[in-house]
């Protein structure tokens, strides 16, 4: 009887643990060994490239097929499956970049060789762009609303289905104030105007759970909640 007490109470210790390091990990708008890559990027583009150190480049190619194996075998948190698609063709061409850079490697090649990490930095820049968010409170916005759409809905937490649009309320003002960079500034009037469509959804959603737990309105406005910030996302596609 008390090893069954030990095991239920360790249970209800442990899988509150996991679940929240698993909600953690699927917030996070990062690829871990992307990441990595950039400190063998930095080498090559800061170091070897400038200088035209051939020797150098040739010395760090195990580092660049080893951290883009790594990169092969990522798996996207819950946040970024939506860029899987993105993600995937970036690969393929980053893998192109690598097998450019080792064959330039072993032609001994400095042309082919200045070329390819050119090219592998370039691509690089561009897997990153895929998964970095497009602002800061864009990113922050989609954690909660990720946690809201995928656990706390389906689950019907309406606790914390009230404290997520309270958090969603609160971080909407910032994202209404958050500003463009100049590579994005053409799209500034689409989203103004979809930012006030999001904003009116958050109103909506804190409206409805307000009234009480109606899991068919809730689930109703959710949807069309997502389904708005789905539209904002695809601005910057």
């Amino acid at each position: 009887m008390k090893k069954l007490l030990v095991i239920v109470l360790l249970f209800q210790f442990i899988f509150p643990v996991y679940a929240q390091k698993e909600i953690d990990h699927n917030v996070n708008s990062e690829v871990k060994e992307l990441s990595d890559f950039h400190d063998v990027i930095f080498q090559i583009w800061h170091t070897g490239w400038p200088h035209k150190d051939i020797k150098f480049l040739q010395s760090i190619l195990p580092a660049v097929e080893k951290g883009y194996e790594k990169i092969k075998k990522a798996e996207l948190p819950g946040i970024l499956k939506d860029k899987k698609s993105k993600w995937d063709d970036g690969l393929k061409k980053f893998g192109v970049c690598v097998d450019m850079y080792k064959i330039a490697c072993s032609k001994k090649d400095s042309i082919s060789l200045l070329n390819a990490a050119e090219k592998l930095h370039s691509q690089f820049e561009l897997m990153v762009r895929i998964i970095k968010p497009v602002t800061k409170e864009i990113d922050s916005f989609h954690q909660t609303l990720y946690v809201l759409y995928h656990n706390y809905l389906p689950a019907d937490e309406f606790e914390k289905i009230k404290d997520a649009a309270v958090e969603l309320k609160t971080k909407m003002e910032d994202l209404s104030k958050a500003p463009l960079s100049q590579r994005l500034k053409g799209k500034e009037d689409k989203f103004a105007k979809v930012k006030e469509e999001l904003s009116a959804s958050v109103d909506k959603l804190k409206e409805v759970v307000k009234a009480g737990n109606n899991k068919k309105d809730i689930d109703k406005v959710v949807n069309s909640l997502h389904s708005k910030y789905q539209e904002l996302e695809k601005l910057f596609d």
